[in-house]
């Protein structure tokens, strides 16, 4: 059960931080922030993964989710927020909020740990 931050993160740690390829992964929530599904959206190359925005929320409007969390891994093990990452997140955040999803966090996983978009401000 994803009942908690801590859980998220022990959760995504868990399925993506040893994958050896950068996936793209969504957790709908319902009205209540309850785990609809856990989908990966996108599976890229060991230094970059592609997202399309329009994907995410059509998958958000068959759900009826109204809020997600979005992850993806660092196969290299460096958590640093790429500046395509964030322009990404921006036009997620702004796609969705026209739809009323809200994004909940984007979080960047790795080995060694993670680093969540809204803590660092980026949301």
């Amino acid at each position: 059960m994803l009942a908690d931050e801590r859980a998220v993160l022990d959760y995504l740690r868990g399925v993506m931080a040893f994958a050896p390829q950068e996936q793209f992964r969504v957790l709908y929530l319902n009205a209540g922030n309850e785990l609809l599904c856990d989908e990966v959206a996108s599976i890229g190359s060991v230094s970059t993964v592609h997202i399309y925005p329009r994907e995410v929320l059509k998958r958000c409007l068959e759900l009826g989710a109204t809020a997600i969390i979005v992850a993806h891994n660092h196969p290299s093990g460096r958590l640093v927020a790429s500046r395509s990452d964030r322009v990404m997140t921006r036009n997620l955040v702004e796609a969705a909020k026209a739809l009323g999803v809200a994004v909940h966090d984007h979080i960047l996983v790795a080995r060694e740990g993670s680093l969540s978009f809204r803590r660092k401000g980026f949301l």
